[in-house]
């Protein structure tokens, strides 16, 4: 069986991190790489799935946008190599109270990386885009690079890379026990035993249950989100890739204390999606015991408040799984005592989009190569008490 081979790397979790981090290693030269999967490729159980994901260069927090200015080229490299496309172009609106800090953040980074953008009052917005009707105490910011990214073809991209270039996938493989052992990590799964010299867990929001019998407790907490579809009256308006009109609906993020964001029209005709940035908390393997619709109201008050043109009662309402930190900065890292188990996890809903360079970090902590950004931020012990 292929699972008794001694492979170089293993990778737990192929959603979008673990797929990209894969494909990192094998586009590094190693040879013998295996991404094994607890589920089907392609489901609808964790955080990787669906038609659409925000990219975009404005973050209120310098590294991330940093991050973003190396992720918008890989994602171009992917999907040469894949011949599919995965960006869709639409430009973003960021907007919140004039007083916004995060909002401010965003102008900063943008000032600092030198990105093109435009700030608006509020008035200034609402003349230009037909669909807004901002509060008069706000500002928006224009960015003209964000868009779409699509979510399931970019993870099918990653993984058919991946293969062309040797590696192995394992779906249907869930772990039932890690040990490590010196120089080796021997994995047990519902498809035989892996042994192997690194392995690294991308195991979204099953990553806790992972890590605990490995003597790793993390403050992960898993939310279920509710991913709303929303009709809206002028659909030319409101549809991704618009050419006929430079006042279209683009990608937004909103800044206030709940924090919302938006993609125009693009995996269902006439369809925008807009939602909350939060969830109830779950359990993901008992995610479908209670369904609590709580977002539904708060999302649909955000939209009679901000938007003209949208129906306030959703069409379609599907579910994701966000696995957040308290910080909401993600885990980079190695495993406290076992230099060659390493750790992505608590992407906290904002992940997708650094896929790329997610993956080439922890390809490069699993290959033992300078790392390409400063990881302090992303540290395991960052909440350790002293």
């Amino acid at each position: 069986m292929e699972s008794d081979l001694l492979y170089d790397a293993v990778v737990i979790g192929a959603g979008i991190e673990g797929s990209s981090t894969a494909y990192s290693i094998v586009n590094k030269g190693v040879r013998h790489v295996a991404l094994l999967e607890q589920f089907q490729l392609g489901h609808n159980r964790g955080s990787s799935h669906g038609g659409s994901r925000i990219t975009r260069r404005g973050y209120h927090t310098h590294y991330y946008a940093e991050m973003m200015t190396e992720a918008f080229k890989l994602w171009e490299g992917i999907a040469q190599d894949a011949c599919m496309q995965l960006y869709i172009k639409t430009g973003g609106l960021y907007f919140g109270g004039s007083t916004s800090e995060d909002l401010e953040e965003v102008i900063s980074g943008f000032q600092h990386l030198g990105v093109k953008h435009e700030v608006l009052s509020s008035t200034e917005a609402n003349d230009r885009f037909e669909f807004f009707q901002l509060p008069s105490d706000y500002r928006c910011v224009v960015e003209e690079d964000a868009g779409i990214l699509a979510a399931s073809k970019a993870v099918h991209a990653l993984q058919a890379l991946f293969a062309r270039k040797g590696g192995k996938i394992f779906d249907c493989c869930q772990v039932t026990n890690i040990t490590p052992g010196g120089d080796m990590v021997t994995i047990a799964t519902t498809r035989g035993n892996f042994k192997t010299k690194k392995l690294v867990i991308t195991a979204g929001a099953w990553s806790a249950k992972l890590l605990k019998p490995l003597g790793v407790e993390l403050p992960l907490r898993v939310m279920k989100v509710d991913v709303l579809y929303w009709k809206a009256d002028s659909p030319g308006i409101c549809t991704a890739g618009t050419e006929n009109s430079p006042h279209s609906m683009g990608i937004f993020i909103n800044y206030e204390d709940i924090h919302f964001y938006g993609l125009p029209a693009y995996e269902y005709p006439g369809l925008v999606k807009i939602c909350q940035h939060s969830g109830s908390t779950v359990d993901p393997d008992h995610r479908d015991a209670e369904h609590i619709p709580q977002s539904i109201n708060t999302v649909s008050q955000f939209i009679g408040k901000h938007f003209k043109g949208i129906s306030t009662s959703p069409s379609i309402v599907e579910t994701c799984l966000y696995t957040m930190t308290p910080d909401h900065d993600f885990f980079l890292d190695y495993h406290p005592e076992h230099r060659n188990i390493i750790i992505g996890a608590g992407f906290s809903g904002h992940g997708f989009k650094l896929a790329p360079v997610v993956g080439k970090v922890l390809a490069e902590l699993a290959m033992d190569l300078p790392s390409s950004y400063n990881l302090q931020p992303f540290k395991l012990d960052r909440f350790r008490k002293t």
